[in-house]
């Protein structure tokens, strides 16, 4: 069985699962708590949206076709509460096999596909390899205590001087983009402004990703 590899402040990695389907959910919540892993469940999209507006989990498991918000509507929904929520993983649960599919979780932010009837050892790999790659993101904008150069993300990733601060920003410490906004003296509707000609430019589409990017280009241009 696959034990959890990381523990953020030495507790439990929390995941939420979402699905309508009572006995997959729960069979979702024995094996995950069985490695480690503390779980919270919710049988709808709205009830998982309840559930994060109280407790921040390290990672969501979603199904898509459910009634009411799907979870295309409910991953919308999530990054819209704000920047603070953008780097939590997000992974569809699914019995689509259409490609098409895959590429629309993909353009709205999911970060990873699981295809029903689970598989759970392909699932305790999945969740435990992107919290991993959560954590190096966290631990690298935290022990690099070089300020991050805006003018090498201008010559790397082609970004203007303004959009350059505002990545810089975002990878210094993981920083919402609320208080980047704050830290440059600019209204947050503008710091949002640049950040999606950001994620355009560099083919990202969450916050995550984009400090990954942001902390390798400054690393190279050292």
């Amino acid at each position: 069985m696959t034990q959890v590899a990381s523990r953020r402040s030495g507790q439990q990695p929390t995941v939420l699962c979402v699905d309508d389907e009572p006995d997959l959910l729960r069979d979702l919540s024995e094996e995950l708590e069985e490695a480690g892993y503390r779980v919270l469940s919710a049988d709808s999209g709205r009830a998982a949206l309840a559930q994060i507006r109280r407790v921040q989990p390290d990672l969501i498991l979603c199904d898509i076709s459910m009634p009411g918000m799907d979870g295309f509507e409910l991953l919308a929904a999530v990054r819209d509460l704000g920047a603070g929520l953008a780097g939590i993983p997000f992974v569809f649960l699914t019995a689509l096999s259409d490609p098409r599919d895959i590429v629309a979780g993909k353009r709205v932010g999911a970060d990873d596909y699981l295809v029903k009837p689970i598989d759970y050892e392909l699932l305790l790999a999945t969740v435990e390899a992107r919290l991993r790659q959560v954590q190096r993101i966290r631990a690298a904008g935290q022990h690099d205590s070089a300020p991050l150069d805006p003018e090498a993300l201008v010559q790397r990733l082609a970004l203007t001087p303004a959009e350059a601060r505002v990545a810089a920003g975002l990878a210094r410490g993981g920083r919402t983009l609320e208080q980047v906004a704050a830290d440059l003296g600019i209204a947050r509707s503008t710091a949002a402004f640049h950040l999606r000609n950001i994620f355009a430019k560099t083919g990202t589409n969450r916050q995550a990703d984009l400090v990954a990017l942001v902390l390798r280009s400054t690393s190279q241009a050292g």
